[in-house]
């Protein structure tokens, strides 16, 4: 007789962050362990655990391959035995229409002659001169400007993953370290830190340390680590539940939270050429996983065997998701 052990929210969101950091190629035994504790910590912890365990390998028998693929639509119960079950656990449901996700464009302009540039769907990591580790995503271009007074970083276009250096070779101890966007200038003090660019704003999220906020017209903001923020022109917003784990690309993944299936294709459009569109019927459709993202085909197919949809191939520049 088996017994189903209820976990909530926060726990899976815990869960999933684990996942993704064990499955990186820079984890360590020491990780491991700690991912072990946390497991053994609470029954409901394991629950969730092996409810991303279990719904991967659904995601493995459905692709017919034998790399990891998407995670997806997992239950409050831990366990995923039909899709009719997966459903009424996630309340998945058509909720409104929406429009389809659209493939981000880029304005070349931006990015001509930028010191770090990316193609579509490339992720690169750079070494810098004083340590820094910086990381660009898809689509994305920067310029590392460094001076014997500050570093600074100004990202054109894109996003872009930085883990700051200690600086050693500074005469007058550690630079400032600094980010330019189009609406903020933030400063780094000793931290790890995602920085996108979007139309019209720049969206934060600092995993270590602290970074501040720089706006002509307000008050400097600092931001913890573990907050994410959206800055417009004239404001700093925190987001208090972010359906996607901002810095996870770093690690080859994308991490969705109970994320609508517009914005999820939306997102997968951005590392690959072509259209990946969802139809309205479907788009309100709610998504709980890790993607793969050098497995997005697989990930596709994976959602048909989770979801009431099914994808739609044209050529492999058009891609739709469309009802079941």
């Amino acid at each position: 007789m088996s017994v189903s052990i209820e976990f909530s929210t926060e726990v899976l969101d815990v869960a999933i962050d684990w996942l993704v950091k064990t499955q990186s190629g820079a984890a360590d035994p020491r990780l491991h362990a700690a991912c072990q504790q946390w497991r053994a910590a609470n029954a409901s912890h394991e629950a969730a655990w092996q409810a991303l365990q279990a719904t991967e390998s659904t995601f493995r028998q459905a692709s017919l391959l034998s790399g990891r693929v998407a995670l997806d639509t997992l239950t409050g119960t831990g366990r995923l035995s039909s899709r009719r079950q997966a459903l009424k656990v996630l309340g998945l449901g058509v909720l409104g229409a929406g429009a389809g996700g659209l493939v981000w464009q880029q304005q070349p302009w931006r990015t001509f002659g930028a010191d770090y540039v990316t193609a579509i769907g490339e992720r690169r990591l750079f070494n810098l001169a004083d340590g820094t580790r910086l990381q660009l995503n898809t689509d994305s271009a920067a310029d590392v400007l460094f001076s014997a007074q500050q570093r600074l970083i100004v990202l054109r276009e894109g996003e872009i993953f930085i883990r700051t250096g200690q600086d050693p070779e500074a005469a007058s101890g550690r630079r400032p370290f600094w980010v330019q966007t189009r609406e903020a200038r933030l400063q780094a003090i000793g931290t790890a830190f995602d920085v996108r660019q979007e139309p019209g704003r720049t969206r934060l999220m600092v995993e270590e340390g602290v970074i501040a906020i720089h706006q002509p017209t307000a008050q400097p903001v600092l931001v913890p680590a573990g907050s994410e923020y959206v800055i417009d022109p004239q404001s700093a917003r925190l987001q208090p539940s972010p359906a996607l784990h901002a810095s996870s690309w770093a690690r080859g993944a994308l991490v969705a939270k109970h994320m609508r299936l517009q914005d999820l294709a939306a997102e997968l459009s951005r590392y690959r050429h072509g259209w990946m569109l969802c139809d309205p019927a479907v788009s309100e459709l709610r998504v709980s996983g890790v993607f793969q993202l050098d497995q997005i085909d697989p990930a596709l197919e994976g959602l048909s065997q989770s979801l009431p949809v099914r994808i739609e191939r044209r050529t492999r520049f058009w891609t739709r998701i469309v009802a079941a």
